[in-house]
């Protein structure tokens, strides 16, 4: 099961000077998912990864739980 790893993302969104209303723009995945993700309420799927993945310009494995 993958888990993103908001430690991580918040490391990215740093190093691009983003925030996450930023990211809500940029990858198309609403803040409420995004807040679901963050408290572990619902299941990460690849295409949500990949939405954020891309957007912020990283390697999806960037961005999950080891």
């Amino acid at each position: 099961m993958l888990e993103l790893d908001r430690k991580k993302l918040d490391i990215v969104l740093a190093r691009q000077c983003l925030n996450v209303t930023e990211l809500v723009k940029l990858s198309g995945v609403s803040s409420s998912l995004l807040t679901k993700l963050f408290s572990n309420k619902c299941t990460l799927t690849t295409k949500t990864l990949g939405k954020i993945s891309k957007a912020l310009k990283v390697d999806p494995t960037e961005l999950i739980k080891d």
